[in-house]
C-alpha cells in the first residue's frame, strides 16, 4: 500500500467511526480511563466530535448530568 492510499484508509476510517455531532463523557479523575459506571459520581468533560477533533461542550458534575446532556429527553406519546 502507498502511503497516500494509506492517508486515505485512515481519513476513511475515522469518518465511518465518528460522525460529526457524535458526543462523548471522559471521567475527570486521575489514572487510565475506565468504565462509566465504575465512578459514577466523577465530574465528566463533555466532548463533542466536530469531524476533525474532539471539543468540548461542557464539563459536568457526574454521569447522569452528562448522560443528561449528550441524550436530551425528547418528547414522545403520552403515557396512557
Amino acid at each position: 500500500m502507498s502511503k497516500a492510499s494509506e492517508e486515505r484508509f485512515g481519513q476513511r476510517l475515522l469518518q465511518r467511526t465518528y460522525q460529526p455531532g457524535r458526543m462523548r463523557a471522559v471521567t475527570l479523575v486521575p489514572g487510565p480511563p475506565r468504565a462509566a459506571h465504575l465512578v459514577p459520581d466523577a465530574p465528566r468533560a463533555v466532548l463533542r466530535w466536530d469531524g476533525e477533533r474532539w471539543k468540548l461542550v461542557a464539563v459536568v458534575a457526574d454521569l447522569a448530568t452528562a448522560q443528561e446532556r449528550m441524550r436530551p429527553k425528547r418528547p414522545g406519546p403520552e403515557p396512557w
